[in-house]
């Protein structure tokens, strides 16, 4: 079967497997696997990944952020370069700290799983009053494809949630930092001061690439916090770009850059 054969049994599929029980589901999918996952298609289209991701536009940025009830006041887009620099900056710092051997190199792969949760497309972080970081979970521990559980082991029934993954209990940054690395669509920045004062800071990274896992997230968190009055204020900052300019070669990144000075 071909590739384009393929995708068009899966978007077939899709509306249907919506409608099933969840043992149906499984079972179908079993069963179909093997005619629709050449190169991970399956897995993709189930998981909610946009095959064919798109440079965002401020325009549809806004569209979406009003299609999640995202409040202005919070809708913030990630820094690319600012982000990723920083984020090379800190991890380097740390490597320059480990005491590797020739033996034992347990310590620099640790770091790296830390660094690799730290750059996944879908998360979630939270805060303490001080901006310090408490608490952070991120697309890859997720139940995939169905239902795509984010209250992992139950992480977030309490409050403030926990979960007992070592990796994610490592914080290399904290609130101020991912502040800096953002901004509003008009370019202005939202700092520490700017926000309300409360006992938490929650941040949600979303896109349009990974668009079910945020929808997922998004829907969890506010069902969670927001819908129950906790005492915390949720933060959204739209990194569909930043992930765009990751697969991007020197020439389609020239002609972005040109496209976003006009």
């Amino acid at each position: 079967m071909r590739i384009s054969d393929r995708c068009c049994l899966s978007v077939f599929i899709m509306p249907i497997l919506m409608k099933m029980s969840k043992l149906t589901k499984y079972i179908i999918i079993i069963f179909l696997f093997p005619l629709i996952s050449g190169c991970g298609l399956a897995y993709r289209v189930l998981l909610g990944v946009d095959i064919t991701p798109s440079w965002n536009s401020e325009k549809k940025i806004i569209k979406q952020a009003i299609k999640y009830h995202i409040p202005n006041e919070y809708n913030l887009v990630l820094d690319t370069a600012s982000y990723y620099n920083g984020l090379n900056t800190i991890y380097k710092n740390l490597y320059n700290q480990l005491n590797i051997s020739e033996n034992d190199s347990s310590e620099y792969f640790n770091l790296l799983q830390v660094l690799k949760d730290d750059r996944q497309p879908v998360q979630f972080r939270m805060f303490d009053n001080n901006g310090s970081e408490i608490f952070k979970l991120v697309n890859c521990y997720v139940d995939p494809p169905i239902p795509m559980n984010w209250n992992i082991n139950g992480c977030f029934d309490s409050f403030p949630p926990k979960i007992a993954v070592k990796s994610l209990n490592v914080h290399n940054f904290d609130l101020e930092f991912l502040l800096s690395c953002s901004s509003f669509l008009n370019k202005s920045k939202l700092t520490f001061s700017d926000l309300a004062k409360t006992n938490y800071y929650g941040v949600i990274f979303w896109n349009d690439f990974f668009k079910r896992p945020s929808k997922k997230l998004i829907k969890t968190i506010k069902e969670k916090f927001q819908k129950t009055n906790k005492p915390i204020t949720l933060i959204y900052i739209n990194n569909q770009n930043a992930f765009m300019w990751q697969e991007m070669d020197s020439t389609t990144k020239e002609k972005v850059k040109k496209l976003d000075k006009k």
